[in-house]
């Protein structure tokens, strides 16, 4: 059996708030073994854009976070992009148009995950499991490392939406 690891995301919690973040884009790297986000923060220690790349991905799951009903409402090609829905009148639905979502509530370690444990058995390299949930969407990931790098100093989507709370004692 394995060691315990410290999980991955301890470190980029060091610089990246768990949640209220704006998650860009995302998808496998073109080899297919990792997937990276691209992720927008206002707050925390290194406001900006970052990339975050989940390594050797070895299982991955994706279920929407909208609710049936917003779905429902939200049907038609108007919803996909954000002029169109303009157009519309702004009809009443979910606007997949505005091509990014709020991560909430966020990010999370998934600690002494079973299936974690069971890839690093199958592949003899420690896993770990996390969690990432948005406005639009909940995947999980079974991984073996993190790195990022930060790509830019834009804040202005994820700062017209999330109005920081001020700090106890301010």
């Amino acid at each position: 059996m394995l060691a315990p690891i410290v999980h991955p995301l301890d470190a980029l919690f060091d610089w990246l708030p768990d949640c209220d973040f704006g998650v860009m884009d995302h998808g496998f790297a073109p080899h297919g073994r990792d997937y990276t986000f691209l992720v927008e923060s206002s707050m925390g220690k290194d406001p900006g854009r970052h990339q975050v790349q989940f390594t050797h991905v070895a299982e991955l799951s994706y279920v929407t976070a909208v609710a049936d009903d917003a779905w429902a409402k939200s049907w038609g090609e108007a919803f996909v992009d954000y002029q169109s829905w303009l157009d519309a009148g702004e009809p009443d639905g979910y606007v997949w148009g505005t091509c990014w979502s709020l991560a909430w509530p966020g990010i999370r370690a998934i600690e002494s995950s079973a299936k974690a444990s069971a890839w690093a058995a199958r592949l003899g390299s420690p896993m770990c499991e996390a969690e990432i949930e948005t406005d639009r969407f909940r995947m999980n990931l079974i991984f073996s490392s993190l790195r990022w790098a930060k790509v830019g100093n834009e804040t202005f989507t994820v700062s017209s939406v999330v109005i920081p709370l001020p700090s106890q004692g301010s």
